[in-house]
Parts: C-alpha cells; sequence; structure tokens
C-alpha cells in the first residue's frame, strides 16, 4: 500500500511538472530558399574544426582543419555552389583552434592555434607574426575580432596570463571528499585576463585587457566588432571556491587611436590599457554565458545580440540589456551567429530530434532573430561524422555576405558539406 501511495504521488508531480512547463514559443514564418548541397571536401570525418568568410565579390572562403590528417586546407565556393579552389596550407599542423578573416587590402589570414598564416596576392601562404610572439609570449584560444569595417585594422583576441599584465593575485579553494574526511587546500593565483590588439605594422605596442585589475578570470568570452571599430566583449567573470562561480559580463572597447593614454601602463614592453566590464543582468539560475555562447551585430539597428545555448537570445541597446526570447526549440546546442547583420540576425543551431521533419539526431537548423523575435527554424541539414570518438561542434558555421545570401557548413560522415541559402528580405 505504501508503495502504491509513493507511485501515485509521483506520477502526480510528473504530471504536476509537466502542466507547469512553459509552452514552447512558435517562430515567425521565414522566408528562406535552401540551394542544393556543396560536397567541399572528401575525407572521413572525426573532429574537424571549420571556418567561413566571405569576400567581397560574395566568394566563400572555407578554412578545414583536420587534426587527423594534420592538414590545413583553403577552398573557395562561389555563389552558384561550384568549388573554384582547393589548396592545401600546410600538411603539419594538428590545432586546437581555427579562425579566419580579411584585412584592409583583402588578404585572406588564417589562426591554425597561436600559429598565423597569410595568403599573398600571387596566391603564396606565409607564416606570419602575431602579437604574443612579438612579445614572447604564449597565448591560449587566439581568434579574431570579426566585424570591423575594411577599414580598420585586423583585430586579435587572445587569453593571457594575468601575472604578465601585473593582475592582482588571489585565493582559489579546491578540495575532494567530504564530511569530515575531506581534503581542502588553498591555491595563489593571478589567473588569466583577455587581451585585444591592433594590427599596427608587426608591433603590437599597446594592449587593451580586460579585467585586468580585477581578482577573477575573464572565461567563456565572445567578441563582436562595430564597423565603426569599437570593440564588444561579453564574458563570464570566473573563480574557484570549492566551486566555480561565473558572473556574466560586458565591456566596450574604443577603437585604437582613441585610447586614453593617460591610462596605459608600461608592462613588459607593451602599454597596456585595463578595461573593466560591467555586469549582464542574468537570472540566479543561470547567471553566466557558458561556454557555447555566441554574438552578433547589426549596424542596421545598432544592436548587439547575445545567444546563449538553450536559452535563446537577449539584446543589448541604447546601453540596456533585454530579458532572454527563447528559442522556439527544445534544445539549441552551439549557436553560430553570422558576423554580417542585416536589420537582423542569421543564426544557426544543432537542434535534436524533435526539432528535425526528418527524424535527424543532429539536424543543423537556421533561425533569423528580427525585432526581437525568433524566426521558426528551417532544417538545413543533418550532421554527423565518421569516427566514434569525434565530435560535430566545430565544423558547423555560418557566413553571410551581409545582403541576401548566407553558407552554412557541417560534417557528414565522408566529407566537409555545405549550402547557400537565399533569405529574402522585405
Amino acid at each position: 500500500m505504501v508503495q502504491l501511495r509513493a507511485t501515485v504521488l509521483l506520477a502526480t508531480l510528473l504530471m504536476a511538472a509537466c502542466a507547469q512547463t512553459p509552452p514552447k514559443p512558435v517562430g515567425a514564418p521565414i522566408a528562406v530558399e535552401l540551394g542544393p548541397v556543396i560536397r567541399v571536401l572528401d575525407m572521413p570525418t572525426s573532429h574537424e574544426f571549420v571556418q567561413a568568410v566571405i569576400d567581397d565579390a560574395g566568394l566563400a572562403h572555407v578554412v578545414v582543419a583536420s587534426p587527423g590528417t594534420k592538414t590545413l586546407r583553403h577552398i573557395v565556393v562561389d555563389p552558384a555552389g561550384a568549388v573554384s579552389l582547393d589548396e592545401v596550407i600546410r600538411s603539419d599542423v594538428r590545432p586546437g583552434s581555427l579562425d579566419a578573416a580579411f584585412d584592409t587590402s583583402g588578404r585572406l589570414h588564417v589562426l591554425a592555434g597561436p600559429q598565423h598564416f597569410v595568403r599573398e596576392p600571387g596566391g603564396q601562404w606565409s607564416e606570419a607574426p602575431t602579437p604574443w610572439a612579438a612579445a614572447g609570449l604564449e597565448a591560449a584560444r587566439p581568434r579574431f575580432v570579426h566585424g570591423a569595417g575594411r577599414d580598420y585594422p585586423l583585430l586579435y583576441a587572445f587569453d593571457v596570463s594575468g601575472g604578465i599584465v601585473g593582475a592582482p593575485a588571489r585565493w582559489d579553494l579546491y578540495g575532494f571528499g567530504g564530511y569530515p574526511t575531506g581534503i581542502i587546500w588553498p591555491w595563489r593565483t593571478r589567473g588569466t585576463r583577455l587581451a585585444v590588439v591592433a594590427e599596427d605594422g608587426d608591433r603590437y605596442d599597446t594592449w587593451s585587457v580586460v579585467g585586468m585589475d580585477d581578482n577573477e578570470d575573464v572565461a567563456d568570452w565572445v567578441t563582436i566588432a562595430e564597423p565603426g571599430g569599437r570593440v564588444h566583449v561579453v564574458y563570464d567573470s570566473q573563480r574557484t571556491a570549492l566551486t566555480q562561480m561565473s558572473l556574466a559580463r560586458h565591456v566596450q572597447i574604443e577603437p585604437a587611436g582613441t585610447h586614453d593614454a593617460s591610462r596605459a601602463r608600461k608592462i613588459a614592453g607593451r602599454r597596456l590599457l585595463p578595461v573593466q566590464g560591467d555586469d549582464v543582468p542574468m537570472t540566479s539560475a543561470r547567471p553566466s554565458i557558458g561556454q557555447s555562447a555566441a554574438v552578433g551585430f547589426s549596424p542596421v539597428t545598432g544592436e548587439l545580440l547575445l545567444v546563449r545555448e538553450h536559452l535563446g537570445g537577449r539584446v543589448f541597446s541604447d546601453g540596456a540589456w533585454s530579458p532572454d526570447v527563447p528559442f522556439p526549440l527544445e534544445l539549441a546546442w552551439e549557436p553560430r551567429v553570422a558576423m554580417h547583420a542585416r536589420a537582423g540576425f542569421d543564426v544557426v543551431v544543432l537542434g535534436t530530434r524533435a526539432d528535425s521533419p526528418g527524424g535527424h539526431v543532429h539536424p543543423v537548423l537556421y533561425l533569423q532573430f528580427r525585432a526581437g523575435r525568433w524566426s521558426e527554424p528551417v532544417e538545413v541539414a543533418s550532421a554527423e561524422v565518421d569516427s566514434l570518438f569525434g565530435t560535430i561542434w566545430d565544423a558547423v558555421q555560418i557566413a553571410s555576405d551581409g545582403r541576401e545570401h548566407v553558407l552554412v557548413t557541417w560534417p557528414a560522415r565522408d566529407g566537409v558539406e555545405a549550402r547557400w541559402l537565399h533569405v529574402k528580405t522585405e
């Protein structure tokens, strides 16, 4: 009898929880045409890193790093879907990250881990300097800051040791075991900070350092630049006191040449400018942005969009943050936001079988965010890899020409694929 009552109580609680679950938002109707699937690269896939950028002529440049073959490739896809170039950049690299960008003269730059490669006008690839190498330092998670106009220099963002930039020391607490036999020990650290550095003729004299005077690490950061050069950084201010504590913050960094030189400090032969972030209002249940957030900026509306995995998007406009706008999906993994937005934003996520009309386990879903509302999702493809121990996350990307064409990439079992989307505008 007791067991029966417990079963009835459990069923009642489950039914009540289901009844109180808020309904999934309905996405707005969407106008988009899917082009044919393009085979970008033939190869057994495992954990490929992919980046895609579109040049001024509308050509998509897809860069693929395959740790399994230690090969870094550059493939060009034209607007008709034909592969017009397939070349090997290097055949001896196994990077843990990948990024690509164009400079003011239209040259393609690639960051494969800490290594920097540039394609010269004649088609030759050469290794190029970096801010961290010029300072004799090691960098973690180096990336380009995308979004600035072609009149502005390349921008680099990377993790740097707090000790090198003069950050204050703190004590973190670590432990294992439970009461009364658990062990707790303190650890003195200066943690890590984020440096943002503009290209300045290979000197890299001035660094903007986020959280330089704070006691917390700058973690899980994402960056985007406005066309006029102002950089937005959204990050987690993080430290450890038996458990990891993270709070979301946002900072704006003015373009190079407009800095207040009186605030600069000369450290390790560089002029370091400390920049501090403001708290982003989040719920107590999810106070951080997490490792899989993405950002975009619309020059038309002047809005910054922050997209968090599963939670949806929130907008920063006129100095204030909106509440979260939930996805019209069950789950949304690894969001990606196209860097050239029009009056809104183009986004891809990885969904679940429940969000796939075809029943795909990992559907690649395209959404638009317009006027504070998500569109209905459109299934572009299904992502999977050949290796049992591989991952799909880093090969799903989106690039926009800033007008009506978007390219989406994803991994298949036997290669990397893509397709053009024609996004109709009103």
